[in-house]
């Protein structure tokens, strides 16, 4: 293919410039030109043929031509592509960095302890509800006694509680920072005595 295109290139050169070249011919070069024009006068057919065969080179050169302009083109997407993509590449990277360093700002500024309540549930407690589930339940060997997270099962869900403050205050500071931790369906829940009740009822006007 190479040889083709080399030669249909040679050829369109010779097409193209075959007044100047005559001007630079020898006098033996002469004559034997002279002698295959005499050649090809007594033979049309081989001259028509010679003819077609320059004007397919031709065409194929020019064929070759826009393959050559089509796969640069082509690179040249390639490199544009893989420029954008490192564009988005570091982008992505400053955001990570960026939530990395806002999620260490959330930690340092997480609300301190409230003072502590021991496991006792005696009395009015506020805690933090961080999920109900059916299917994904935390196994019960992860409750500990002397931890500050419970499960309960009711009616089929389990449910994770966490904190025990003495204050409504507290418990809310808690479900802030979880929200903004990611668990967007926190909230705040209160038992009196141990037993399950709701916030509004001791906290007038909680919620609205």
């Amino acid at each position: 293919m190479r040889m083709l295109f080399l030669t249909a290139v040679l050829l369109f050169a010779f097409g193209t410039s075959v007044t100047v070249q005559a001007q630079e011919l020898s006098k033996e070069e002469k004559k034997e030109w002279k002698n295959k024009a005499k050649e090809y006068k007594r033979n049309p057919a081989a001259l028509k043929s010679l003819s077609e065969s320059v004007d397919r080179y031709k065409r194929e050169a020019n064929e070759y031509a826009s393959q050559i302009n089509e796969m640069e083109a082509e690179k040249a997407n390639r490199r544009a592509r893989i420029a954008q993509l490192e564009r988005d590449n570091a982008q992505m990277q400053d955001k990570l960095a960026a939530t990395l360093n806002e999620l260490d700002q959330l930690r340092m500024s997480a609300p301190s302890s409230p003072p502590p309540m021991g496991n006792a549930m005696q009395g009015l407690v506020f805690r933090v509800q961080i999920g109900a589930f059916e299917k994904l339940n935390v196994p019960s060997t992860l409750d500990g006694e002397d931890d500050n997270m419970d499960l309960e099962m009711v009616d089929g869900l389990q449910k994770i509680i966490i904190g025990k403050y003495p204050d409504v205050e507290s418990a809310e500071a808690l479900r802030s920072y979880m929200q903004q931790l990611g668990i967007s369906d926190a909230w705040v829940v209160a038992y009196q005595d141990g037993m399950r009740i709701p916030v509004e009822s001791v906290v007038p006007g909680y919620g609205q």
